[in-house]
């Protein structure tokens, strides 16, 4: 039953499976093989039976495979014939891919949930910039800065800060990151020039 659970879920993408592939074992990438050897199988009787089917209104001679070949049904099971073998040298490689079109599904489902994520965020105001500790700085955000990091250099009114520390503090405004004046012989890896009212712009790059 393992098994069959896996062949089943070899066919979607990572996106779709998360949630239970640990039913699926250790048997995924046995069952991706089987699935992408299958959809080869199964796409090439149908691609015989249709041009068998397609002959009796086509070309004379050699024109009538590639007339097939071109037609809506015969590009179509092309495309999947593709899909099947790629998934099963992905899968003879110790990879399990699910079938190309459920990838476009899974791109659409998190873009989907990427926008309702956005809508439950806190409402953008400008950032609040505090003293703290002499020369350092306090910044309290509504909104994350997922590239400060300790190898980021800030510059904030001509004068350049290093990352600290992070807190996560209440609403409005819960990212708080504490800056402090940076070395001189810290060598700068990355540069953002800092506004408070950038927080703006943020969702739009």
């Amino acid at each position: 039953m393992d098994f069959l659970f896996a062949l089943l879920l070899s066919f979607l993408p990572p996106h779709f499976r998360r949630p239970f592939v640990h039913h699926a074992r250790t048997h995924l990438v046995r069952a991706s093989v089987a699935s992408g050897f299958l959809e080869i199988v199964i796409v090439a009787i149908l691609y015989a039976r249709g041009f068998i089917e397609y002959i009796p209104k086509a070309s004379i001679g050699p024109a009538a495979s590639l007339e097939f070949f071109f037609s809506w049904q015969g590009m179509l099971l092309a495309f999947f014939f593709v899909d099947g073998a790629v998934r099963l040298l992905a899968a003879l490689a110790g990879q399990s891919l699910g079938t190309f079109p459920l990838y476009v599904a899974a791109w659409l489902d998190e873009w989907r949930n990427r926008r309702a994520k956005k809508k439950e965020q806190l409402p953008l105001i400008s950032d609040l910039v505090e003293p703290d500790g002499g020369d350092g700085l306090r910044i309290s955000s509504c909104r994350t800065r997922k590239n400060w990091d300790k190898w980021m250099t800030v510059m904030y009114e001509e004068k350049l800060y290093e990352i600290a520390n992070a807190e996560i503090a209440g609403p409005p405004r819960p990212y708080v990151y504490l800056l402090r004046p940076k070395p001189e012989s810290k060598v700068i890896r990355g540069l953002h020039r800092y506004h408070p009212e950038e927080v703006f712009h943020l969702e739009d790059n």
